[in-house]
């Protein structure tokens, strides 16, 4: 259990300890000034906080030996036979504090001229019985809900680890698909242009420090995965030349909202490995974002020329990996999905509205 979580049950502990004990002992002062004042009144009321201390004092200790003992955490049930005997030996020593109280500050009235003395005690005791009791019912019930609360909240978090760690494994599927594409792109280029083959080194390394630093976090700007968009489209665009036609239209006062890292580029990598490389005339990548009317959700897409092939498995894959990461993220209401409209294979991410604001 967590400190906080600690300090708030005995917080919580001693606040109802205080009130039970507290509102039994006003109780008995307002029974006792029912005639008005006198001594003799003002003495009783004494003896009855004294009690109420006492029955605070021995329900503390009784806690204490619960916990020790650790009865009530049995999975095959309470024993309620120690319990019984626990609680009966709280109701007389009760009782002697009762009769205690009497010979300090009442000269032992109890036992003067009581000539049913025995009867008077033993109804005491099993006052005192019924009443330990019913303070160690609400006790049990408090400390089942104390725990069944701990129990959702390490569940929770257990939740939380493992959409951590499904997260982790799947940006570690997207980084060395997205490596070994552009050391084959350099590879290509090399045989080329060494000149921009070096540019493109360069920029792979300004890439690959933005994705270490995207394996740290969940989520990134979109504005920050642009401007790290901008080294691969510049390497790709050395190695297409013309064939590569990008067209970029981003509404304004999306810069902040937030995506999972690589994302949008591995939708951007899919659009050229799928639409550009395969296409020996000029090819157009669109990339848009803008904010739904009515939902308010945000919709990124990755458009490119060219139709929706049946064989295309890494596609999907890589897809598919996207959808669970968003889903992860954002929840159910996020999502991914790839479709074929009008000669171009469109690429679509949503993302809620609560969960697209800018941070």
């Amino acid at each position: 259990m967590q400190p906080d979580t600690l300090t708030g049950s005995r917080r919580d502990y001693w606040l109802a300890q205080c009130a039970g004990w507290g509102a039994l002992a006003a109780l008995g002062v307002y029974s006792s000034w029912g005639k008005g004042f006198t001594v003799y009144v003002l003495w009783f009321s004494v003896a009855k906080i004294f009690c109420a201390l006492t029955g605070l004092a021995l329900s503390h200790g009784w806690r204490a030996w619960l916990r020790r003992s650790r009865w009530l955490e049995r999975p095959r049930g309470l024993p309620l036979a120690r319990i019984a005997a626990g609680l009966a030996a709280l109701g007389v020593v009760q009782t002697a504090s009762v009769v205690l109280a009497e010979l300090l500050f009442r000269n032992g009235a109890i036992l003067k001229d009581n000539d049913e003395l025995a009867a008077t005690l033993a109804i005491l005791a099993v006052l005192w019985f019924a009443l330990f009791a019913l303070w160690t019912l609400l006790y049990t019930l408090a400390l089942s809900r104390r725990r069944a609360t701990q129990l959702e909240i390490e569940k929770l978090q257990l939740e939380i680890h493992v959409k951590d760690a499904e997260l982790r494994a799947l940006q570690a599927q997207v980084n060395p698909h997205f490596f070994f594409n552009s050391m084959n792109s350099i590879r290509a280029l090399m045989f080329q242009d060494v000149p921009a083959a070096a540019r493109a080194m360069g920029q792979l390394s300004g890439m690959m420090r933005h994705n270490l630093q995207a394996g740290m976090a969940d989520t990134m700007r979109l504005d920050e995965e642009l401007a790290a968009l901008q080294a691969y489209l510049g390497m790709e665009k050395l190695r297409f030349e013309e064939r590569l036609q990008l067209v970029q239209e981003i509404a304004p006062g999306l810069e902040g909202v937030m995506l999972p890292p690589m994302l949008l580029q591995t939708l951007v990598e899919n659009a050229i490995k799928h639409g550009v490389e395969r296409s020996v005339a000029p090819c157009q990548v669109r990339i848009a974002a803008q904010r739904e009317a009515g939902s308010g959700a945000v919709l990124l897409r990755v458009a490119n020329q060219g139709r929706l092939a049946a064989d295309s498995t890494s596609t999907r894959l890589g897809l598919a990996n996207a959808a669970k990461r968003l889903v992860l993220l954002f929840g159910p209401g996020a999502g991914c999905r790839l479709a074929e409209e009008d000669g171009w294979v469109v690429a679509t991410v949503t993302l809620p509205k609560e969960s697209a604001c800018a941070h």
